[in-house]
Parts: structure tokens; C-alpha cells; sequence
């Protein structure tokens, strides 16, 4: 056998195999289109069908995966999708969408009756009720649940209720002239100012001023809490479901005044 034959039977099964690593990388990138992307749109406050139209014009999909109910933006339209608009991906691709109902879900509304207020709000929370108020009646079992009221009105444990509603509270105060501690609230948001409250057996008074709010009005969940009254501080002791006054800062960079 001559060295050309030699040199051929050895380089042969090397064409053989590069040629195949070629085609195979040739068609794997054809397959999963390697070089094309497309960029997603923003799809918010679109409802479904202008949604889809919108992705299928850049060969993309959109499918719903999931539905909730806000006030803040028009009904039966979205409010959330994977991917993010902006991010790039590859044609074909699902777009998932969360839309916003036409309507509250509905559910049951859970027997509080005789939980702690702890347990009560516990439990609101975590099927989606809030809590509107909280009244105190004499009762010697302090911030054990007497009665749950909707509107004004009692409501019997299973009545269908809207998600999103809010419930009073009626709790025992426990023994005579029994008090609580005011919490600290400054520099807190509007949310959890309420959320402490609440906790702390207390309601919301007066919301006595909104600095840097103008007269054009504005959203106080984006504000703080700037002042309080009664003040915080371990001496400074209210009777169950009393109130606490608060003033309100627009400037969230401000120092809080205390």
C-alpha cells in the first residue's frame, strides 16, 4: 500500500466525521432558529384578543395562565406577562399573560366568631378579605372575635362574599379600663401603618394633613407617616380600638418630624 493510500484511509474517517459535526451543527441551528430573536411587547392594559394579535404579528403565542381582580386597571385586560416586555426570545415562543376580571372571585366567608383578632386577620388574610375596623365591647376574653360585620351588618359564617371586601371586627376589650401601648408610626407607609394598627388593637383617626400633596389630590398608599397622636412610647396608653391621628408626607427622602 502506498503512502497516498496510507494518508488517505487515515484522513478519510476524519472528513467523514467533520462532515457530520458540520451538518448536525448546521441543522441544530436551523431548527432552533440560533440567529433570530424577536423582542416581546408590552402587553399591559391590552385585553386577550389584542394581546394575541400583537405576538402572532412577531410569530409569538399568548396564552392566559391566570386571573386577578384590581381596581387600578381596566377590567379584562392584562396586568402581568412572562417574559417581561423588552426581553428577546425566539420565534414561536408562549407569552403567558395574567388578566385582570371583570369580577371580584367570590368565596365564603370563614366563622371568626370566638378566634383571637391574631387568628381573625390570620385567616382573612390568607383568603383575601381585609380588615375594615375594629370595635371593642365589654367582654372579659381581650381581642377575642364577638361578632364579624359587613357593611354594619352581621354576616353568617359561609355567606358568598367578594374577594377584596373588608370585614369589622367586634372584640372583647377584656378586663375594666384595660389600655394598650401606642405603636411607633412614623416613617411608615400608608399600608403598613394600617397593618400595625390593627395588630396593636387600635384604629385609624383623623388623616390630619397630606404634605406635598397640592390641590390636584393624590394617592396617600405612596406617602408616609410623618407626625402621630397620641405619640408612640410606653407611657402613652388608649383603651382598645381607640384612634390614632396621623400626618402624612408626600417627600418619602424626607426626615420624618417627630
Amino acid at each position: 500500500m502506498t503512502a497516498k493510500k496510507r494518508l488517505l484511509l487515515i484522513l478519510a474517517p476524519v472528513l467523514i466525521a467533520a462532515t457530520l459535526l458540520g451538518g448536525a451543527w448546521w441543522w441544530l441551528g436551523a431548527y432552533t432558529r440560533h440567529d433570530e430573536q424577536v423582542k416581546v411587547p408590552a402587553l399591559e392594559r391590552m385585553n386577550f384578543t389584542e394581546a394575541a394579535k400583537a405576538l402572532e404579528a412577531l410569530g409569538l403565542r399568548a396564552e392566559v395562565i391566570d386571573s386577578v381582580y384590581s381596581d387600578d386597571v381596566p377590567k379584562g385586560t392584562v396586568v402581568d406577562q412572562d417574559p417581561d416586555s423588552g426581553r428577546f426570545v425566539k420565534p414561536d415562543r408562549t407569552v403567558y399573560v395574567v388578566m385582570n376580571a371583570s369580577q371580584p372571585k367570590m368565596l365564603n366567608m370563614p366563622d371568626l366568631v370566638n378566634l383571637s383578632k391574631r387568628q381573625a386577620i390570620s385567616v382573612m388574610e390568607i383568603i383575601g378579605l381585609k380588615v375594615e375596623a375594629l370595635q371593642y365591647r365589654p367582654d372579659p376574653c381581650l381581642d377575642c372575635v364577638l361578632a364579624q360585620l359587613y357593611k354594619g351588618q352581621p354576616i353568617a359564617p359561609e355567606s358568598r362574599i367578594r374577594k377584596g371586601e373588608s370585614i369589622t371586627l367586634v372584640l372583647g376589650e377584656g378586663q375594666k379600663g384595660e389600655q394598650v401601648p401606642v405603636p411607633d408610626l412614623v416613617g411608615m407607609g400608608f399600608a403598613e401603618m394600617k397593618a400595625v394598627l390593627t395588630m396593636a388593637s387600635l384604629n385609624l383617626g383623623l388623616v390630619v394633613e397630606v404634605k406635598g400633596c397640592g390641590n390636584t389630590g393624590c394617592d396617600t398608599a405612596l406617602a408616609k407617616v410623618a407626625r402621630q397622636f397620641p405619640a408612640a412610647g410606653p407611657e402613652n396608653l388608649i383603651s382598645p380600638g381607640g384612634l390614632v391621628d396621623v400626618w402624612l408626607t408626600m417627600d418619602t427622602t424626607a426626615t420624618p418630624v417627630p
